[in-house]
């Protein structure tokens, strides 16, 4: 029987690509697995709204607590 796969979550979004590689990298450099999306829109939206939530930071839902730190620190 094949266990059951890990829940990866939007932690949250960027207005900008830059901040989000910041946050991206920064997770990285700590060991937590993550990636963005919607990078390529925010030439087209600069601006967060309802249609258009930003760059989004996707992780495994059992890293939040740790990445939640990791970003508080760097105020990310």
């Amino acid at each position: 029987m094949m266990p059951e796969p890990e829940k990866i979550i939007i932690y949250t979004a960027f207005d900008n690509v830059i901040a989000a590689n910041i946050a991206k990298t920064k997770l990285d450099a700590y060991g937590i697995p993550c990636f963005l999306t919607e990078e390529n829109f925010t030439g087209l939206y600069p601006l967060k709204n309802d249609l258009f939530p930003g760059v989004r930071l996707h992780i495994f839902e059992k890293d939040a607590t740790e990445v939640k730190k990791i970003l508080e620190e760097e105020n990310l």
